[in-house]
């Protein structure tokens, strides 16, 4: 039975599989047929690759004349160029294991499938990390507006007020009436700008009151009705999943708000199978979907779609003129160990 299974497993597998004995191939898959058939393939010199003995880019010692690029690899994982029989190059990974004093394993896989897997992995990785700086920026110019800016403008509102109680004309006091509530204004667009930075909430209590909170300035500004339902056993999820989802809540209801002419808005949040998932639905003008690397919009959408797959997860928009949006957020819960 397990014989089977290994002669099942040596056929099928995708990399070029070469077993080796005293410097011979005794047996090889598919895959090394394959290789062997569109490559100038000579075992000798991938041999002499695995065991430090050959150049990984020329075939023949006179072309190689001791390049730099000779050196002593690693035999788990070692480079390899071959020429195919179209004279072209392709470049592989091979790996040499020893089974025995005269049996050996040769395993060879192109770059390209490798190199695909992780380049996706790398743009998640790059992905995550870009928007955790920017996060990052944003909680520190948060910071200096709320403790540094709007303090300054504070102060200097009471020493204008200050001066009403002495002994001024009346149109000194129209103005400096007029200056006071200039600076209430100024004072509360900076308060404002640092909670859209980066809310102070999200970081001290959590997402739903950061979404509460979001919501409530949202139905202030705009009249508009949002009903919002959180059905949320956990109080708290890691900072990555937390941020995504505020973030894709704000840019959704805000593409409703500009976009759909509506009066109402539906936001739900629940946990369902791992995932955190985020519902954001309107009845308003909707749009082709298809069309969505072609405005502002659809900037703001795609760039969810990045911020929800750095994090392991996926955005669905679902969209027709006419008959509204519907925005899914599923991502794979990450508890914080909060209460």
């Amino acid at each position: 039975m397990k014989k089977n299974l290994w002669e099942n497993l040596f056929k099928e597998t995708k990399d070029a599989l070469f077993l080796i004995e005293a410097g011979q191939c005794i047996q090889q898959n598919s895959a090394a047929e394959r290789l062997r058939e569109r490559t100038h393939f000579s075992l000798t010199k991938v041999l002499e690759v695995a065991k430090g003995k050959g150049c990984v880019l020329h075939p023949t010692k006179d072309e190689c004349q001791d390049c730099e690029v000779k050196t002593h690899w690693d035999q788990a994982s070692f480079p390899l160029v071959l020429e195919t029989k179209s004279e072209s190059f392709e470049h592989f990974y091979g790996s040499y294991t020893e089974l025995g004093q005269q049996t050996a394993l040769l395993s060879i896989r192109c770059v390209a499938e490798q190199d695909r897997l992780q380049q996706v992995i790398q743009n998640k990785r790059l992905i995550e990390y870009v928007n955790q700086a920017h996060e990052n920026e944003r909680r520190a110019l948060s910071q200096e507006l709320h403790d540094g800016l709007a303090q300054s403008i504070y102060s200097l509102m009471l020493e204008t007020r200050q001066l009403k109680g002495v002994g001024q004309s009346p149109e000194l006091t129209s103005k400096l009436a007029k200056i006071d509530e200039d600076f209430v204004a100024l004072l509360s667009e900076v308060k404002q700008l640092a909670v859209d930075l980066r809310p102070a909430a999200l970081d001290d209590l959590g997402l739903i009151p950061a979404i509460e909170a979001l919501i409530h300035r949202l139905t202030e500004t705009t009249g508009i009705d949002i009903h919002f339902i959180p059905m949320l056993k956990t109080k708290r999820f890691s900072e990555s999943i937390e941020t995504v989802t505020y973030r894709v809540v704000q840019e959704s209801m805000m593409n409703s708000v500009k976009y759909a002419g509506v009066d109402e808005l539906w936001v739900t949040l629940s946990e369902q199978r791992g995932h955190l998932v985020l519902n954001v639905r309107d009845h308003g003008k909707g749009f082709d979907v298809k069309m969505l690397d072609q405005n502002s919009r659809g900037l703001g959408l795609l760039h969810m779609q990045e911020r929800a797959e750095s994090v392991g997860g996926h955005l669905d928009i679902q969209s027709k003129p006419l008959e509204g949006t519907k925005i899914s957020l599923h991502l794979p819960v990450q508890l914080e160990g909060k209460a």
